[in-house]
């Protein structure tokens, strides 16, 4: 498990507990992936982002977060993954919630949580106030019940630090991790950079396709296909404060890929270039993890 990177009190208490049992680690991250692939297939189903009910968004979300050896583990994102998800499940219901006061407080106060286990998860919080001007339905009351969900387990965490006389270096330790930027450890191998690459251009090729193919959309689907997108946004945003964590920080862009990729594979009238692509894809990731990436690192 990766160690703890600034002030995240919830991811060291898992940490502390379990990352000298790495198979438990590995066991607790496999089937936090596995609830995470399960709900998001729900919600790209029931939402119609991608047409066909079918497991296939599932399987190359799998793949998609388990494509290094390194990931497939308990650690701080695929943590705040399940969380985004959740988010996710709050934001696209409130699209046709006439009084959707109550799931833009949950959206706000499990961007909150979620920043007790990976800091830069905060910045997300930005992500929740996009979606009011995504979907047009923002006011001052959404608004601050964003606010207020966000602010609640901060006051939880402010009431521990004082009982603990931490306050005031805890908050100094806030501080100091947002005032440095772009601080990165060991380069990465070359294995991620192939890897990076490959997952890069079926990316692109399922970003482009997405947008610009022959995909009737209601604006309904368009607004919440758009708040999807968003999240590759947030991806690269949060990244400059990844630090330690660069390594795991590229999950949290999954679950849009999942969708593009998806979405694109269903619509091809001519999928055999399409289904060799992502055999060899599936293919090296799986020869990476058992073989190839060991010659990097030993």
């Amino acid at each position: 498990m990766p160690a703890p990177e600034g002030p995240v009190p919830l991811y060291a208490l898992v940490y502390h507990l379990f990352h000298n049992l790495p198979f438990v680690a590995t066991m607790l991250g496999f089937l936090l992936v596995m609830a995470e692939t399960y709900w998001l297939t729900i919600i790209l189903s029931h939402h119609e982002l991608v047409l066909k009910n079918s497991s296939l968004s599932a399987l190359v979300f799998v793949v998609l977060v388990s494509f290094l050896p390194g990931q497939l583990t308990l650690n701080p994102i695929n943590i705040s993954l399940g969380f985004m998800i959740l988010i996710l499940y709050h934001l696209l219901i409130s699209y046709n919630k006439p009084e959707h006061l109550d799931r833009i407080f949950a959206a706000g106060f499990f961007t909150a949580f979620a920043s007790l286990f990976y800091l830069p998860f905060l910045l997300w919080f930005v992500f929740v106030i996009i979606s009011f001007l995504v979907f047009r339905a923002g006011n001052w009351r959404a608004w601050l019940a964003a606010v207020i969900g966000l602010i609640t387990p901060f006051l939880y965490f402010a009431v521990w630090c004082f009982w603990q006389n931490e306050l005031p270096s805890k908050m100094n330790e806030y501080i100091l991790f947002f005032n440095h930027l772009l601080v990165y450890p060991n380069p990465f191998h070359t294995d991620f950079w192939i890897l990076s690459g490959f997952t890069l251009f079926l990316a692109l090729w399922g970003i482009i396709f997405f947008r610009s193919g022959p995909v009737e959309k209601t604006v309904e689907i368009r607004s919440k296909t758009n708040i999807l997108l968003w999240t590759l946004v947030f991806t690269v945003i949060s990244f400059v404060y990844a630090r330690s964590l660069a390594f795991f920080h590229p999950i949290l862009a999954m679950p849009a890929l999942s969708m593009v990729i998806t979405g694109t594979l269903t619509h091809l009238k001519k999928t055999r270039v399409a289904e060799i692509i992502l055999m060899i894809y599936f293919l090296t990731v799986l020869l990476n993890n058992l073989f190839i990436h060991n010659l990097f690192y030993h």
